[in-house]
């Protein structure tokens, strides 16, 4: 009995446990999640110069142009697409030059994670003037890049990466030309060590890039040409559902 008291006694004397502190709360990424990250089909049109993103992620696209380029969004069915501004003539000095620009984000610098960038695109091998950009952020010759284009040499779709440092140039061609005048959804993705091009749903191209390849810089998307400089491989033709997905 006098056992069983001082056990009594020895668990009542045991002081309580404190409950277990709080999880600190965790902070923020800042490494962007996966998933669509710009996207616009232009259905819309343009409200006061800038077209919105439906991603819900990507900022606005600004129409800029000079020499009075205009971008034009012309109804097709219940849709709409993007209009650019026709070739000129070689040594035209005010030849009209239209794009269209949205501001940098962290979203579209995958640096080494998977990433994809498509547009469906229409243009016919007259409308070439040289290589034609379709979209692009960055330039080859100031940091890294991602782009699509159309080769001004044979109309073949190429998706172009920059790497961040090196400056090495990766490009993936499609097998076939796709400057026919008719309507072609063009898809780049880069996942682990390959670069690949993709027309139609099938897959047409492919290069082999380094796993540490990075694109990360401080520039605007831009669709429908570099800039709007002389000589700039501005492009011609007609651009609907452009879309940008990281991971």
């Amino acid at each position: 009995m006098r056992i069983l008291k001082y056990s009594i006694f020895a668990l009542l004397a045991v002081p309580a446990l404190a409950a277990p502190a709080a999880a600190a709360p965790s902070l923020p990424s800042e490494v962007p999640a996966p998933g669509l990250v710009a996207r616009y089909n232009f259905d819309g049109g343009a409200t006061e110069g800038r077209v919105s993103d439906l991603s819900g992620r990507g900022g606005p696209l600004t129409v800029r142009g000079s020499n009075n380029g205009q971008v034009a969004f012309t109804a097709l069915g219940a849709g709409r697409f993007a209009t650019f501004p026709v070739a000129c003539a070689a040594g035209t000095a005010t030849c009209p030059r239209a794009l269209l620009e949205a501001a940098d984000d962290a979203d579209l610098d995958p640096g080494t994670r998977g990433f994809k960038w498509a547009a469906t695109v229409r243009v016919a091998a007259g409308q070439l003037t040289g290589n034609a950009n379709v979209m692009q952020k960055g330039v080859a010759n100031a940091g890294s890049q991602w782009k699509m284009q159309i080769s001004g040499k044979a109309g073949r779709a190429q998706c172009v990466m920059v790497a961040q440092g090196t400056g090495q140039k990766f490009t993936a061609t499609s097998a076939k030309p796709i400057a026919d005048g008719a309507w072609h959804k063009l898809v780049c993705e880069r996942a682990g060590t390959g670069l690949s091009v993709s027309v139609d749903g099938v897959a047409s191209g492919r290069a082999v890039i380094p796993a540490t390849l990075a694109v990360d810089n401080a520039m605007p998307l831009r669709v429908g040409g570099p800039n709007l400089q002389t000589g700039g491989d501005m492009y011609h033709g007609q651009i609907d559902d452009v879309y940008v997905q990281l991971g």
